[in-house]
């Protein structure tokens, strides 16, 4: 995998933003060897990382319930302080405990519209939602290229259009996943993924993603 187009983006709103991304690409190896049809022992999980001093992670939590202590710890570019968890995509070899790549994947904590000046909708591409791991997730693509502008980044959050209840039970949950194209080029499609930390009403209930496409709205049901 190669790290040829980079996009950056921010999270939107005044809210506790679990993490701040300044730099995302499609693919990020982070000096690791990355895997390819020669490395067919690989297999790529959400996770949480567990930082244990500086930019070094010691394991990995999966969205599937495991824990995956790591026989040499990986250095991470982007990891944060020590004694913390950061949501990431890994690929790894489980039996032999040894991480190829860990990418650091956006979270946002969802939005009330009456707490934002405006709403961005610019277009972007949905392509799935899911839940897992305590999080609901979802993969999208936006647009992106070289700019003029060295601060330019494209801005990504998520906001509550609507809840529905029965009773003391919550439903079905509406969510709308914004974006500000903030002037950035669009040269070339770059993929990325947003998890949202799911507070426990919400588990059960029916999660629908809605989302202002290169082909108008659409609405996708979390699997």
């Amino acid at each position: 995998m190669t790290r040829t187009h980079r996009t950056k983006f921010r999270l939107m709103g005044a809210f506790a933003a679990l993490l701040l991304i300044t730099g995302v690409a499609s693919c990020s190896s982070d000096g690791y060897e990355t895997g390819d049809g020669r490395y067919s022992y690989l297999q790529a999980d959400f996770c949480k990382a567990h930082v244990t001093t500086a930019k070094t992670v010691d394991y990995i939590l999966t969205d599937g319930g495991d824990s995956v202590h790591l026989a040499t710890p990986a250095t991470v570019g982007w990891a944060p302080a020590k004694d913390t968890l950061w949501r990431a995509l890994a690929y790894y070899d489980k039996a032999a405990r040894k991480l190829f790549s860990l990418s650091q994947v956006l979270v946002a904590r969802p939005l009330v519209k009456m707490s934002l000046d405006s709403v961005a909708t610019d277009p972007l591409t949905l392509e799935s939602a899911w839940m897992g791991g305590g999080f609901l997730n979802i993969g999208f693509a936006v647009k992106t290229g070289s700019s003029d502008q060295v601060d330019a980044s494209q801005a990504i959050g998520i906001m509550v259009d609507s809840i529905e209840t029965e009773g003391e039970a919550t439903r079905a949950v509406t969510l709308r996943l914004l974006h500000a194209q903030n002037n950035v080029p669009q040269y070339y499609t770059v993929r990325s993924y947003l998890s949202m930390p799911l507070p426990a009403a919400w588990r059960s209930a029916k999660m629908t993603i809605v989302a202002n496409t290169y082909r108008g709205e659409q609405r996708l049901m979390a699997e």
